[in-house]
This record gives C-alpha cells, structure tokens and sequence, in this order.
C-alpha cells in the first residue's frame, strides 16, 4: 500500500520537477551571459508564433498522460465498485501489468468460471496440441470378404468427452460451438475398412477411467438432477441414453424434457456404435456389451479415430460452458499424472499445476472442474494471472466466446461497449456474478478484466444491476488509454 502511494506521489511531482528545472535553466541562461536564442526574422508571419510558452507542461506531455488516465480509471472504477455487493472483486490489467485492483486478494465462489482453472489446467499438462484417441481393434484381421469371423469388435475408450453422433450434435443450440469427435464417421471409417459382418459382437472397454459416474462433491439433489450424463472413459452423446429413438422427445418441442444418464454408460456406447453400424448394412450376430482383461496389445489395431487438439476442447468448453467435458478433463489430468483416471486425483493436480506455474494459490480452493458443486473459491488476483500466465494466455483468449455472438454469451452484454467486442467466460446465477476475459479499448489496449461478485439470495443485484454495471465497466475501460492523445496536449 506504502508502495502505492509513493508511486502516486512519483507520477504527479514529476511534472513539477521538470518544471522547475526548465525554469533552473533559464535563469542560469541569464545569469552566465547565453547567448540569445535567435528570434525569428521579422518577415516572419505573426500567426506562425507559437500560442504555448516555452516553459508550458504541454512540450513534456508524456509527463501527464498516463497519471491523469490512471486517476481517471481509478476514480470510475472505485465508485463503480462501490455500489457492488460487499463481497465483490475487481482486477485490471494492460499486458500483464496490474492498472486497478479492488478487493483482488478475497476468496469468492466464481461459480462456472472454475472450467477456466480447469481448462488452464489442462493445456499446462496435456498441452494444447494433445488428442484423444478411440481405437478399434479385432482378434484378426477382416477377411477378404469383409468378414470379421469367430472374433468380436473391440473398441477402447480414450476418455474422449467430445465423441456424439450426429443426432446428438442436431440438440445443441445454434450459437453453440459444434467442435466434436463425430461417431458417425467412425462407423463410416469401420465399413470403409470393409468390415461388413461381425460374428461375434461390439465390445467396449472403459478401463482408462474409475467406474464412479457422477461427481462425489456434488450435493445428492445435483447429482440426480441429470445436469451431465454418466461419466466413463467410454463416452458417447456425453454419456445420455436416446439415440435408439433418435432423441425424438427432444425434436421440436419448446420445453423438450431432459434426457436420461447412461444407467451403463460403456454398455450403451457399444449398443448404440451397433446400431450406427448396423444403418450402414453391417451385420452383427451377437449383442453388444462390455469387456474388460483384453490388452489392446494382444490383439490387431484395425482403426482409430482421434479428437479435435486440446485447445479446441477448451474452446467447446468454454463457449458451451459444457459441465460433462470439465469434469473428464479433470478425470484425464488424473490419468495423466497418476495413471489412475480418478476425479479426486485430477483435482488435486489441477491445484498443483496452477502453484506450480507460479500463480499464487492462497484463496483457490477446487471441489470439482465445472464449477457446479458449492465450495470452490478464487480471488480476481487468480483469475487474472491465469488469464494472463503467457504459456495458456494464447489459447483462453482463443477458447474464449465473442459476447452477443457466440455461445453462453450470445445473449449477453447487450448495449454494452463489451458487445462484439470482449471474449471472456461468464457466470451467473441468483448469487454469483463472475467474469474474466479480453477486451481492447478504442484506443487500442489490450486489456484484461477479472471480476466476481457474490451475494446471498436475499438480494437482488446481479439481477437488477448487473447489466448497468457492465455497461459502466465497458465504458470505462472503452476510454481508458495509456495515455492521452498527443495532439491534445502538443504545442500549438
């Protein structure tokens, strides 16, 4: 704080220590005996005279543009801020340097912009670049005939949260990302391997993850209210059941009802791969089911299919706010830590990565990767560093939705200078108001913006206020620049 104030008091007695060493000068110019300075030749035209003394601040003006933006921003913000809940933060930053800060070091729920930890994460451990990879494989190879006989087809699970059908992808509403692992093709690559009849049946293995198919620190009443379907390393249409009646109850109906988790998530990813084979005229003699004790190594890969990188994952995560894809990130950072595909493990190398990576933790605490479950906390100082931390920074601001264009912020920031012109994530519920994204100002700064707010449900600001506090942010930070233009303090 000490700190601060001095900085404060460096930015605005420069300009008088300037000063009063341009007026040193010129009496020492007198006082020594310097020569004159030359004096224009009297054909000069007068309205050629400069109208700006020679001593004015405004042939230093670099001296005062920054502090009088700063006091500006500072002033606007802290009143803005004054009039947030009580339990609110704010952080601000142009390049990775701090120009605001209000209450950034308080731990608050940030609601679902925990999948921001998350996906931050992630790319720190798996890399950006990283895929998943669904595999296909027989006792032996296809006969010429395309037979595959006295031999089942194996498929190995990979953790792939993003394998849907096409029936499944159609739900989604339009503004949302589409970026997926298409099941469908990978039952047109199995017949374009020629594979026509199967005697023996579609077999699926989940090994890769734990069996456990709902998230532990989620309350009773959350878990069971269908919010995500059943996790398994083996997942298809994000572990719901209906594609055997091609989700119909869902095809044009207004308040269609929620569809049903997996009761065997691994069980019905191999039926309903059998029914995707089986539209496409392979025959298949036995029913679907589950293995497990067969080594990929012990048999003979036929095929494969590999997921979009890892940054588009996020990028479909963040967009959709997809609770389902968060918490099989955290399963895979387990897997990728461990080897033991386990929520628990995941999210203790999600705190691990995060301190590791030089962000401080004092205030981060993560009780599952979607943001869902009550008990995670952050402070804005931690959203922003990981917003800013430069080895994920490229890929969030990527990842992240266009407001009033894309995703869960198709619909917001309306009449807003954030409209069209922020990408960031957005939480908000009856008691939680989070965001952290981009935004460029109309002078051209990059600038980053954490913000939460949290309340108990008594009150009514996030929706009475929040909107008008956005559009006040957004005009704000709009205006803000380093520095004022030249032209308005150059000699005239």
């Amino acid at each position: 704080m000490i700190r601060k104030v001095f900085s404060i008091i460096k930015r605005f007695t420069m300009p008088a220590l300037i000063l009063a060493a341009l007026i040193a000068a010129l009496v020492a110019s007198n006082k020594y005996g310097y020569d004159d300075i030359e004096t224009l030749p009297e054909s000069a035209p007068s309205n050629d005279e400069l109208s700006t003394p020679v001593l004015s601040i405004r042939r230093a003006p670099e001296l005062l543009t920054s502090p009088l933006e700063m006091e500006k921003l500072t002033t606007n913000l802290t009143d803005l801020m004054a009039d947030a809940p009580k339990n609110s933060c704010l952080s601000i930053g142009v390049q990775g340097e701090s120009i605001f800060a209000y209450q950034q070091n308080i731990p608050l729920s940030p609601g679902t912009n925990v999948k921001v930890v998350t996906a931050a994460a992630a790319i720190l451990q798996m890399g950006a670049d990283f895929t998943y990879e669904t595999i296909l494989a027989a006792e032996r190879e296809p006969n010429e005939d395309g037979s595959l006989l006295s031999t089942d087809l194996f498929v190995f699970g990979s953790g792939d949260p993003l394998l849907m059908t096409n029936s499944y992808s159609e739900l989604l509403p339009e503004s949302f990302s589409t970026i997926r692992t298409n099941a469908d093709e990978l039952a047109d690559m199995t017949v374009g391997m020629n594979i026509l009849f199967i005697q023996g049946s579609v077999q699926v293995n989940e090994s890769r993850y734990d069996e456990i198919r709902t998230v532990e620190s989620w309350s009773e009443e959350v878990q069971n209210s269908g919010l995500i379907g059943s996790m398994s390393a083996s997942l298809l249409d994000q572990g719901f059941d209906g594609l055997r009646n091609n989700y119909n109850s869902q095809r044009g109906v207004d308040d269609p009802p929620a569809l049903s988790a997996s009761r065997d998530p691994a069980v019905r990813y191999a039926a309903n791969f059998d029914d995707l084979l089986e539209a496409r005229n392979v025959i298949i003699l036995e029913t679907a089911k589950e293995f497990s004790g067969i080594q990929l190594e012990d048999l003979v890969q036929l095929l494969s299919i590999k997921s979009p990188p890892m940054s588009d994952i996020v990028k479909q995560m963040l967009t959709n706010d997809d609770h389902m894809t968060a918490e099989m990130l955290v399963k895979e950072i387990g897997y990728s830590r461990t080897g033991e595909g386990k929520s628990g493990t995941g999210i203790s190398g999600v705190t691990e990565l995060i301190r590791g990576a030089g962000i401080p933790e004092a205030g981060l605490l993560i009780v599952d990767g979607s943001g869902v479950g009550t008990g995670n906390q952050a402070t804005c100082e931690i959203m922003q560093r990981i917003a800013d931390h430069d080895p994920v920074k490229e890929v969030l601001r990527d990842s992240f939705p266009m407001a009033g264009i894309e995703g869960i912020v198709a619909n917001e920031f309306s009449g807003s200078g954030f409209s069209n012109n922020l990408r960031g994530k957005l939480s908000r519920s009856t008691s939680i108001a989070a965001m952290v994204g981009y935004f460029e100002s109309s002078t051209g700064e990059n600038i980053t913006v954490s913000f939460i707010a949290n309340h108990d449900d008594s009150q009514n600001w996030i929706k009475t206020e929040l909107d008008s506090f956005f559009r006040n942010l957004s005009n704000y930070l709009s205006s803000y620049s380093s520095g004022l233009p030249i032209e308005m303090l150059e000699p005239k």
